[in-house]
């Protein structure tokens, strides 16, 4: 079987040392900026294949030789999504977003959007922050998470009102669970703490919006 190659696109999230990156990044990746991740990239030396946006928030130079795809500053979609786009014009399925949490609440939650986007499309997705994560899994679809020992994870409904999932190796584990969330019943699933590593959440009706919050 043909490995699946892996996008790493970089946000603009600000990060207090640019060098988390790193843990995020692997040489044989496809890597694009969205705007200011541009510069965090050049932070912690990793050099882009593509950097698009329009590239207010972005304060540097671009280099001479890398490609770009300039963006109006008057436009519908955000950098994030016109570089996910970029990717999957390029054929790629999977993505890791870094860069992709923290900071301002509207761009997390935009990059969330795009986050269940990809979903909708069959690709494997994840956003990452510097000390948080975030997933979505699907009806009948389970995903090992190797977490360290401790980690807090978090499992919410996400675009709808239930989701029934089971999780092993956490300390609260759930057996086809309903995990509920709407105007009667307030959310369900917060802050859970991995036991072994890998665990695992297992979705068998609904999406799941899974939330790792890794020690700093």
């Amino acid at each position: 079987m043909e490995e699946v190659k892996t996008c790493l696109i970089i946000g603009a999230a600000p990060l207090r040392d640019p060098r988390s990156l790193l843990s995020a990044y692997h040489p044989d990746e496809f890597v694009i900026c969205a705007d200011g991740g541009l510069r965090a990239a050049q932070e912690c030396g990793i050099h882009p294949d593509l950097a698009v946006g329009d590239f207010d928030s972005f304060e540097g130079v671009v280099p001479e030789d890398l490609p770009v795809i300039p963006l109006n500053p008057r436009k519908d979609d955000t950098d994030m999504l016109a570089a996910v786009n970029a990717g999957l014009e390029r054929g790629f399925r999977r993505f890791v977003l870094a860069g992709s949490l923290g900071g301002r609440l509207d761009h997390s939650y935009g990059n969330l959007c795009v986050l269940h986007h990809l979903h909708e499309l069959g690709c494997d997705a994840v956003l990452m922050g510097e000390e948080e994560e975030a997933y979505l899994i699907g009806t009948g679809e389970m995903r090992q998470l190797n977490c360290a020992v401790g980690t807090t994870v978090s499992v919410f409904p996400y675009a709808c009102n239930k989701c029934n999932v089971s999780y092993t190796g956490m300390r609260y584990p759930l057996d086809h669970q309903d995990l509920v969330s709407d105007l009667h019943q307030l959310p369900m699933g917060v802050s859970n703490v991995v036991e072994e590593s890998p665990c695992s959440i297992a979705v068998h009706n609904g999406l799941a919006l899974v939330l790792v919050v890794r020690e700093p």
